[in-house]
């Protein structure tokens, strides 16, 4: 029987063991093959155009038209109250339709505020460039482009605009463009975003800010599809 005990003993001290040895083996190979997947990942993202691939179905860009108005979705400002870059590339590129004869109207429409609201901050900064404050109009409420869309509508339908040029980011377009078919078609939309974002800029590479962004926009569609936004 002590033989016996022995045995069982040295037997359970070997599968323990073997055991252990076969956890280590697998456990590197995981961490080995999760090394080389986030590797892969990293160039894929940092050092291809694969982003860039991946973003193109959320852009929509159309030349500009002769419009009723142009409705101008901001982008926020930052905790010191200043206006954000894209905030202000929004606002240039809509006083540059302005003064080309485009439209005659702007419609500013951001609920984003710290110490300044963004929709405002957009009007002091077509005023400097020459656009008539009297020509502007604002929405502020809106603090997501399902609100952009549902607040700048009622604006839209009380003083009978029936054709917009709208102005947003280049790969906000698709989610604005999905909320306001779902919202019906009484107003013809003209999608002329940025031209050139610098937030976007390719010059230096893609940064983790970009690929968040876009990520967002995509996450964003899903919620929005979930909500019956869309």
């Amino acid at each position: 029987m002590q033989e016996e005990i022995t045995r069982k003993k040295i037997d359970t001290e070997v599968r323990w063991k073997e055991n252990l040895i076969n956890f280590y083996r697998m456990a590197r190979k995981k961490i080995w093959g999760l090394t080389i997947s986030c590797i892969l990942l990293y160039f894929l993202l940092f050092n291809t155009p694969f982003l860039w691939f991946l973003a193109s179905p959320l852009k929509i860009s159309e030349a500009p038209q002769k419009a009723d108005i142009i409705l101008v979705f901001g982008g926020g400002v930052g905790e010191t109250g200043s206006p954000g870059k894209s905030t202000m590339e929004k606002a240039r590129y809509a006083a540059e339709l302005y003064k080309q004869g485009y439209s005659d109207k702007i419609l500013f429409s951001s609920g984003y505020t710290y110490v300044y609201n963004d929709a405002e901050n957009m009007k002091l900064f077509a005023v400097s460039m020459g656009v008539s404050e009297k020509d502007i109009l604002l929405e502020q409420r809106a603090n997501s482009a399902y609100e952009n869309v549902v607040f700048s509508r009622k604006i839209l339908n009380q003083n009978n605009y029936r054709t917009i040029l709208l102005i947003s980011s280049p790969y906000n377009m698709r989610r604005v463009k999905l909320v306001f078919d779902k919202s019906g078609n009484e107003v013809r939309v003209i999608y002329t975003p940025i031209n050139n974002s610098q937030f976007y800029d390719r010059v230096e590479g893609v940064k983790l800010e970009q690929i968040k962004a876009i990520m967002h926009e995509y996450l964003g569609i899903i919620f929005y599809w979930f909500k019956g936004y869309i």
